[in-house]
């Protein structure tokens, strides 16, 4: 067999694979994911339901503690910023990060405490990472919000590190607003600490817990 008719069959394999490739469209997550998800949407939510037990806001921080990856998600919204930073003000910005995202997250989660949020699918984003989707079940309105659990881990053991709702990833809007803050106080980590701290506060007293 000549050469010529080896590479020309060499060539039609590969484009078979590519074709099969690029139909085959993005992997579904392990149905572990999906359970991990849903279990702790349950929880998160059942705890902030219980809005008569005094330890409410306490065993909510443990719940994030306890299943946030929150130094991951803090080093990503720090972004380019990390890396003038001191070790020890990087070590000061990840607290305060975990106490105002989880701030953030109870002040999230606590619009849907009424209501029922549903796993519906997830996707593979690669191996260990992966998108959990889920819709808010309300009867009472036209179009179901969508939510998503970014999730990391396998074999049972995952972490969240971020969420989606109406399309949008919490983390990237945080790193684009610490951007701008930082870049107005002259890329000041300390600075952006002291902020985040005030903030978590703010929430916290807003929402009179």
């Amino acid at each position: 067999m000549g050469l010529f008719v080896l590479a020309r069959r060499a060539f039609l394999s590969a484009c078979v694979a590519l074709v099969a490739l690029g139909s085959a469209g993005p992997a579904l997550a392990d149905r572990d994911a999906e359970v991990f998800a849903q279990g702790l949407i349950d929880r998160g939510v059942g705890i902030l339901r219980n809005t008569g037990d005094p330890q409410r806001r306490a065993k909510f921080s443990d719940f994030i503690l306890n299943y946030a990856d929150a130094r991951k998600t803090a080093m990503f919204t720090l972004g380019n910023y990390r890396r003038g930073a001191s070790e020890a003000d990087v070590e000061a910005f990840v607290q305060a990060f975990t106490k105002f995202a989880t701030a953030v997250y109870e002040s999230r989660l606590d619009q849907y405490k009424g209501q029922t949020l549903k796993v519906t699918g997830s996707i593979d984003n690669k191996p260990g990472d992966i998108t959990v989707n889920m819709v808010v079940v309300d009867p009472g309105a036209r179009d179901q919000l969508r939510v998503a659990f970014r999730v990391l881990g396998a074999n049972g053991s995952y972490r969240f590190v971020d969420i989606q709702v109406a399309g949008i990833w919490l983390s990237v809007e945080q790193r684009d607003q610490f951007a701008g803050y930082l870049s107005k106080n002259g890329g000041s980590v300390p600075s952006l600490t002291t902020h985040l701290n005030a903030q978590a506060r703010q929430i916290m007293a807003s929402s009179g817990r």
